[in-house]
Order: C-alpha cells, then structure tokens, then sequence
C-alpha cells in the first residue's frame, strides 16, 4: 500500500492532534509513504514518521516558481499512481478555490492542497479527506473516487 499526504503549510495545535489519531492509525498499516518536503502538514507527518522509524518517500521542489510546486505535488501522486491500493490523504484547511477541479494540469489557485486532490482525482487514486475545518466539497469529488471523512 502507497499512502500520500497534502495539506496546508500551517496548522494549529488543535489540528496536530486531529492529524496525529491518524497518523497513529496508520503507522500500524504496512505501507510506503508520500509527502512533500513543505512545513506544516508536510513537516509534521515526516517528524512523525521519522519518530516511529518509518521511512518516508520525500518529493523536493525544483525550484521557486509556482509550477515548480504544482510538479512536485503530480510527481508524487504520478510515483504511486500506477499502483493498486494507493490512497491519498488530504487534510484541507479552506474550500476548494473556484475553477480548481480534477484534470491533468489543475489550477489550485494557490492552493497546493486543492491541486494535489485534483489531480489525484484525475489519477483516479483513492482519496480519503479529513477537513481541518468546515468546508463544503466541490461537486466533481464525488464517491467512490473518494471518501469525506469529517473529523468535527
């Protein structure tokens, strides 16, 4: 099993600790993890991982310019996309920017969460998404691509 992770690049303690039950969860899971090199959510599942001797498949940026972080979130799903089992987990902290929806070059408008979910959901991977807050989904996320799980 492949797991990946997205998420924003600051959290709360509050939503450390929502992300930590999971993560506790899943590091009794045989599996292989994903996630970028970013602070926030990033940082955190790699300092968790790192912690439980888990190792951890880290994709770094090329670069400084917006694309440059748009390729390194598509070359991490692209990594565990051709494989069964892969899921992506996806801990978005705003709702879905206007015109961001599932396609090979989506538009995150800024948002590196919102653009790894879509384009996983073009990939057709498993998404499971645990809201750091209350948000509304887009209409082209829908089940069984993926999976809402609310943690409120």
């Amino acid at each position: 099993m492949n797991i990946a992770f997205t998420g924003p690049r600051n959290l709360t303690q509050a939503q450390i600790e929502l992300v930590e039950t999971e993560l506790r969860h899943l590091i009794k899971t045989p599996s292989d993890w994903h996630v970028g090199d970013a602070k926030g959510l990033d940082l955190f599942v790699r300092s968790f991982a790192y912690n439980h001797h888990k190792q951890v498949n880290v994709y770094e940026v090329a670069g400084h310019e917006r694309y440059h972080f748009a390729e390194r979130s598509k070359r991490m799903i692209d990594a565990i996309a051709n494989y069964p089992d892969s899921i992506l987990y996806a801990y978005p902290n705003k709702e879905c920017p206007v015109g961001c929806r599932s396609s090979k070059n989506p538009n995150g408008n800024g948002s590196g969460t919102w653009l790894t979910i879509a384009y996983a959901a073009y990939r057709g991977l498993e998404i499971k998404i645990f809201p750091l807050t209350e948000i509304k989904l887009p209409a082209w996320l829908e089940e069984p691509a993926s999976i809402q799980l609310s943690i409120f």
